[in-house]
Formats: structure tokens, sequence, C-alpha cells
């Protein structure tokens, strides 16, 4: 896992937001020290805009935040068949089970399925990809009916961060599952 996995999306506004913010606050000193008609004008004139600018930078930054948080974790059902995720798919978020069951699949060289593993409650599947930067290593389909909180790749690196124990759960179960991947491979 990067360091450049935990940036914040929109450093470049809050950036932007700061250097506004200073830059008004700066006319407000110097105007408060050389207290001059033209000091007065230019606060009163960019001083307070750049302010005022700096705030709605920063209300955006927090609104577009807020609403990618929203999106980060979603509860999801899944009925009996349905595909989660497909063999070969972008690896975008990691899910967790909390009723039901899940199959791994795995296309074979004749191009039936075979099951790699079976998924309960409490388990969770989809970290190969994150983790490894990979395509999805299997099609996951619900058995019975499922469901699911799936947490997006890009707040799954800050989650673990809090998570210690979860983490090394995560990495632990990701490095049993590479083994294995590596063990049916064949030769």
């Amino acid at each position: 896992m990067t360091q450049a996995a935990a940036v914040h999306p929109h450093d470049k506004l809050l950036v932007a937001s700061g250097i506004l913010a200073l830059f008004g606050l700066g006319l407000a000193v110097v105007h408060v020290l050389d207290s001059t008609p033209y000091t007065m004008v230019l606060f009163l004139a960019l001083g307070q805009l750049a302010i005022v600018a700096a705030g709605a930078t920063f209300l955006t930054v927090l609104f577009r935040d807020l609403r990618s948080r929203i999106h980060a974790v979603v509860e999801k059902r899944f009925e009996p068949g349905e595909i989660v995720f497909r063999q070969g798919d972008y690896p975008d978020r990691l899910c967790l089970v909390g009723a039901g069951e899940a199959e791994a699949l795995k296309a074979a060289q004749d191009g039936t399925e075979v099951r790699v593993a079976r998924i309960g409650a409490g388990e969770f599947f989809g970290e190969i990809g994150i983790l490894s930067n990979t395509p999805r290593t299997a099609t996951v389909r619900a058995v019975t009916a499922m469901d699911t909180l799936s947490i997006h790749r890009g707040y799954l690196t800050p989650l673990l961060a809090y998570m210690p124990g979860w983490k090394e759960k995560v990495l632990d179960e990701y490095v049993q599952r590479i083994s294995r991947n590596q063990e049916q491979r064949p030769r």
C-alpha cells in the first residue's frame, strides 16, 4: 500500500483556499497597521473578495469530500445466482458479507467454471485485486440471498490504518489466497 493512496483527492483546492485566505488576511493586517484610504480600499476590494473566495473553495472541497465518502461504503443485496463481479473486472471494492453465502469461481481451461471458495457471513472478498492492483482473479456469485457492505478501494487503505486488527486479518487472508492461486495455476 503506497503513501500516495492516502493523499487527499482535493489537495490542490485546499491549497488554493489556504492561499486565498492568507492573502485576504494579509491585506487586513496591512490595513490595520497602515490605515490609509488606499489600504482601506485595497482590503475592501481585494481582501474581502479573497476571503469569500477562500470560503467558497473550502465549502466546495467539503461538499465533494462528503459526497465521495457517502458513496465509499455501500450496502447491497444480491439475489441467488446474481454475479457480484466477474473474473478480469477492475477491482474497485472490497465486500464484507453480512448475511448469506457466495461462491468464488475460476474459469478452467475448458471454459467451465470451477468453485474455488465458499464465502459466508462475517467473511470478505475482493481484496486480492485491490491490494495487488490486478484484475479480479475470480468471479463471485451469490449462492443464497446475500447482504453485503462494500468499501471503495480509495477508502480501504485509510480504513485499514485506523483498524490494525482488521488490517492484519485482511493481509493474512490476502497472503493465503495468493498462495492458493499460485498452487492452482496450470504448469
